[in-house]
């Protein structure tokens, strides 16, 4: 079941909700009245009424009678929550539809299977006591077994069919927790959200110390805000989580219980940069998608990712905008679409690195109501701000000054300690002495604790069963294809890219054609068209993975394959390489007399765009940004001209020359294309040669882009 709904309720008239089919709003729950409450909307404000004698009615916490509503408001009908969002008059109504009341199972066990049912698992199970037997025979049942009907993966990845809960211990799989007790397996839904535990977290980017010491317990469900002057390692908490910076070994970082290295946890992780890496050439629709095809099961994404996009667009209100080119959008648009892509697979945890910069008071206000909205439907979010806006809505702040933590708490409490009741005085009043003295409270604090439950000498501790982590194997739709289709509506949507693609062969050609007659070497004319090629195939890849490397770190990050991907980026440089070498060929040939085997031809351009496309490929994931990547095409050309052998004979160069070479596929391609059109019988080993070098890069690149979703 989708977990939320939007309502919008007509001002015109009253809005009932209750029990019977006849109110506007209906809850099929015995906890709910048949009339329980009415919204109306008198003299500019929406007004709510209990009309149950029995039931609960309540906002923000507190039992009702009649109470006017306002922005983010959350109200309680029986066990089902609302939360109101209001824009002037207009009033929407957030809707849980999972209902709030703990949904526990209790199960007897026997030695006999029986079958049993756990959220958030697609795959049947069933489950059973097993146990062993004492020293007089007798059996003991100690633990419970379940099985699964497919795989499921522990925390890092590796797959079971069936796994053992001892007895007194719980295990968490996907959306539940199931726990065994005396012959009785309970099985209780679990929030969405993830809490995030950090201890004694020092963060590293290199060798520099960028974080000292860093303590705090997120539940979940809740709103963190980072806050802190400008370079006092805000962003650098969060990219340690991205898996850009790194932890030493005595810090603890624990996402829901789970090592937040391990890779199904950070598979359900939602990161989003300052600014989000978008690609402008798609739609806002096709964002989306692209999000879910990376973070949805195969089943799921067919069955319901069409109805998720639709519920996403309503809630950030881009359903106007939703087949407009992201390049069209707002900032705070695009913020959202971002927030939008990154929820299609239900994160536990989404990560914000000041999501409010850059954007005017009107779109923060909306983006800030969004994220308590996920707050509401059970996401857990962590953002770092220098808004004050942000504090608004946060359940809890972490002050960093000079790389260590100067507080962590409430933010009414953070005002307190500070001295200030206003937020945007809050920063001002950081000191060094300030933050030293919360610490010393807090340490004080702990050792009073540790004392406290410090156990005797004579007491008895049994051996705490650690809790284990199990998630629903996670197939994604397929992605060879699909990346190259998307590849090719980004392509084709740029008019300049098009033009360029088809306008620089002809003109290339066109004027090669005035250059060469029958009268010119061979030997040149190959050297032209492989220097063309060449250029052509490394103008087409070398930004192909550098201008998208954060969206495919995240891709990769949650499970996309880097070897279909990276093929996927390969095929339209190669494709669109022969297509501009023929062009160029075609105008020449008309100027020479040699009419080799057009099959011979189309198989060595094939040999010269591969090669050159995979060292382009390579050196895009090596560039750290696309102007970089720009730098590097005249140091990969040079060598081509240089070494070819078409300037100065292979026999006449110097050994080194020699030596360099013989790992220079335009050496392999000028003499098949020369054989060829000299008609001579060409060497098999020159493609073969051109192919492995290929080969050699591709591989590497691999390994390089696979490495991306590793954290350090």
């Amino acid at each position: 079941m989708f977990p939320f709904r939007l309502v919008n309720p007509d001002p015109s008239k009253p809005f009932t909700i209750g029990r019977k089919s006849d109110n506007v709003l209906q809850f099929d729950n015995l906890m709910v009245s048949r009339y329980h409450a009415v919204l109306n909307f008198i003299d500019g404000k929406w007004i709510l009424q209990n009309l149950s004698q029995n039931s609960i009615t309540m906002l923000n916490g507190k039992d009702v009678k009649t109470v006017a509503i306002n922005d983010g408001d959350v109200i309680l009908i029986g066990p089902r929550q609302l939360r109101a969002t209001l824009r002037g008059t207009d009033l929407t109504l957030l809707v849980m539809e999972r209902e709030n009341e703990s949904d526990m199972q209790t199960i007897p066990l026997s030695e006999e299977w029986r079958n049993v049912e756990i959220p958030g698992i697609s795959a049947n199970a069933k489950a059973r006591l097993c146990g062993d037997r004492n020293s007089n025979g007798e059996r003991r049942e100690s633990r419970a077994e379940i099985k699964f009907a497919k795989s499921i993966v522990d925390e890092g990845g590796k797959s079971t069919r069936a796994i053992e809960i001892q007895n007194g211990s719980a295990n968490h799989i996907e959306s539940a927790v199931i726990g065994f007790r005396n012959k009785d397996l309970f099985i209780e839904t679990s929030t969405t959200g993830f809490d995030v535990v950090a201890k004694n977290l020092n963060v590293f980017a290199g060798k520099k110390q960028l974080l000292n010491g860093i303590d705090f317990e997120l539940p979940a469900g809740e709103i963190l805000a980072i806050i802190g002057r400008s370079g006092q390692g805000k962003s650098s908490l969060l990219k340690l989580i991205q898996g850009i910076n790194s932890c030493d070994k005595q810090s603890i970082v624990r996402i829901g219980g789970v090592d937040y290295r391990k890779s199904e946890i950070r598979r359900r992780i939602a990161i989003l940069p300052q600014d989000p890496p978008l690609r402008p050439e798609l739609t806002v629709e096709e964002t989306i998608l692209d999000g879910a095809r990376s973070s949805m099961d195969v089943k799921n994404f067919k069955a319901d990712a069409r109805a998720r996009l639709e519920k996403f667009c309503e809630l950030f209100g881009l359903s106007a905008r939703q087949h407009n080119l992201v390049k069209t959008l707002s900032g705070g648009e695009m913020r959202r679409v971002a927030l939008a892509r990154e929820l299609m697979g239900s994160p536990g945890l989404v990560i914000l690195d000041e999501p409010l910069s850059g954007l005017d008071p009107y779109n923060s206000r909306i983006l800030c109501t969004h994220l308590k909205q996920l707050a509401f439907l059970g996401h857990t979010i962590i953002l770092t701000t220098h808004s004050y806006e942000a504090l608004q809505i946060a359940n809890k702040v972490l002050v960093l000054h000079q790389g260590e933590e100067a507080f962590y708490g409430s933010v009414q409490n953070a005002y307190a300690h500070f001295n200030t009741t206003d937020s945007q005085a809050l920063l001002t009043n950081i000191t060094q002495s300030k933050s030293a003295e919360w610490r010393a409270s807090r340490e004080a604090s702990q050792n009073a604790t540790r004392e406290a439950t410090r156990p005797t000498e004579n007491s008895s501790s049994s051996q705490k069963n650690e809790s284990k982590y199990f998630f629903e194997r996670t197939k994604l739709p397929r992605n060879f294809t699909y990346t190259v289709r998307l590849t090719a509506k980004q392509w084709f949507r740029d008019k300049g890219r098009i033009a360029a693609l088809f306008l620089q062969p002809i003109i290339i050609g066109f004027l090669l054609s005035q250059i060469f007659s029958d009268q010119s070497s061979l030997w040149t004319v190959a050297f032209a068209v492989i220097l063309c090629a060449n250029w052509f195939a490394l103008s087409l890849s070398i930004r192909e993975i550098v201008q998208e490397k954060d969206i495919l770190r995240d891709k990769f990050r949650r499970g996309v394959s880097a070897l279909s991907t990276l093929t996927a980026k390969c095929t339209l440089p190669i494709i669109f390489t022969m297509m501009q070498t023929a062009i160029i060929y075609a105008f020449i040939s008309t100027r020479i007399t040699p009419t080799p085997n057009l099959a011979f031809i189309a198989a060595t351009f094939a040999c010269i765009a591969i090669p050159a496309t995979a060292v382009g490929l390579f050196t895009s994931t090596l560039a750290k940004n696309t102007s970089q990547a720009n730098a590097f095409l005249p140091l990969l050309i040079i060598p081509q001209v240089a070494l070819a052998g078409a300037l100065v004979p292979l026999d006449q160069m110097q050994p080194i020359g020699r030596a360099l070479s013989s790992v220079i596929w335009s050496r392999y391609n000028q003499a098949s294309l020369l054989n060829i059109l000299l008609e001579r019988k060409d060497d098999v080993f020159n493609a073969i040669f051109a192919l492995a070098i290929a080969l050699a890069f591709y591989i590497v690149t691999v390994i390089l882009l696979h490495k991306l979703k590793k954290p350090r």
